[in-house]
């Protein structure tokens, strides 16, 4: 149990009815650190876990599994809900693995809604393009069946039916989205809009996939200047969540020491210049090295409570409106569609 990070037992009480001190790991808008405009601010960091929901009973142990880690470790996680994977219904498992995670104050958000390709809600992107490299090949060949998917009636009908399973099956309304494979457009910003979804999170700072055999084998890369490091707000006004970057994809755990060493680096730097940061994981990732995954995260929060920083969930940050406070004005005008 790390000291002062006590969310996690602050929601078993609340759901058991008994009396809970306050949850240490909740946002606090007197911000903790001198950003160098006189500003005081804290930094507050967010596990998030996508493709809960896909894939059969090793993903379902990935979820649980790492859930169990979390609330030993006394940490908020936020899990990105895949409600409909390729096309078919959440399974009894899943349905019941994740009433799990909710009921022990997990959060849960959307995240698409089959997922059967990585082209659901926008053309190929980086850094999916760098895991798989013939993404785009593919993107291009496929060019004119893919191109009118995305519209904002279109997408709009996507997210309601994913919506609507989240609210029957898990009887929860996500307010937060993330695009599979980083695969966005301004229709689905707009669509977002639309059905009153304000945050998103798919833009990477580094992608840390330079492990895999066809990529550079250096894990320390540039951060990208594209888009500003700290949330902003983007098309159709929807505040976009940068995530600092990925340790734990498949095969991580062949280098683990380094990805973790990696990990305390840009979670100080990120501290420097954003009140907000996202770290990914990937159920399959988790499942493919557990040891490296519970390194990775005892590691980062070991950092971060050095740092005087703290954990949340996005969902808790988007109802405490400190999304919107962490904004800046405006994001690039980057894409095409």
């Amino acid at each position: 149990m790390y000291p002062g990070v006590t969310g996690m037992q602050g929601a078993r009480a609340r759901l058991s009815g008994q009396e809970a001190g306050p949850t240490v790991w909740r946002v606090s808008h007197a911000f903790q650190r001198d950003d160098g405009a006189g500003e005081n601010r804290m930094t507050t960091f967010v596990w998030s876990i996508d493709d809960a929901g896909a894939g059969d009973h090793a993903m379902v142990e990935s979820l649980r599994r790492m859930c169990a880690f979390f609330d030993s470790r006394g940490l908020p996680s936020t899990w990105f809900v895949v409600p409909k994977a390729r096309g078919k219904p959440l399974s009894a498992e899943w349905q019941e693995a994740l009433a799990m995670a909710r009921d022990a104050g997990h959060d849960l958000q959307l995240h698409g809604l089959t997922h059967e390709d990585c082209y659901e809600f926008g053309p190929p992107a980086w850094p999916a393009t760098s895991i798989v490299p013939t993404m785009q090949e593919e993107f291009d060949r496929r060019r004119d069946e893919l191109l009118p998917r995305y519209t904002v009636e279109n997408l709009r009908a996507r997210l309601e039916e994913g919506l609507a399973i989240f609210e029957r099956a898990l009887a929860i309304r996500p307010t937060v989205f993330r695009a599979p494979c980083g695969a966005i457009s301004k229709a689905m910003f707009a669509a977002l809009a639309q059905v009153g979804i304000r945050y998103h999170t798919v833009m990477y700072l580094s992608g840390g996939y330079q492990h895999l055999p066809h990529n550079s084998g250096v894990l320390a890369q540039p951060w990208t200047t594209a888009i500003p490091h700290r949330p902003f707000r983007w098309y159709s006004d929807v505040v976009e969540v940068p995530i600092l970057n990925e340790y734990t994809w498949r095969g991580a755990g062949q280098r683990s020491q380094e990805f973790i060493d990696l990990a305390r680096q840009e979670v100080a730097r990120i501290a420097a210049v954003s009140p907000v940061a996202v770290i990914l994981m990937h159920t399959h990732g988790i499942a493919d090295d557990y040891d490296h995954a519970f390194r990775l995260v005892d590691a980062v929060a070991e950092q971060v409570l050095r740092q005087s920083d703290r954990f949340a969930t996005l969902g808790e940050l988007a109802a405490s409106g400190e999304l919107d406070a962490a904004a800046l004005d405006t994001g690039p005008d980057i894409l095409s569609f």
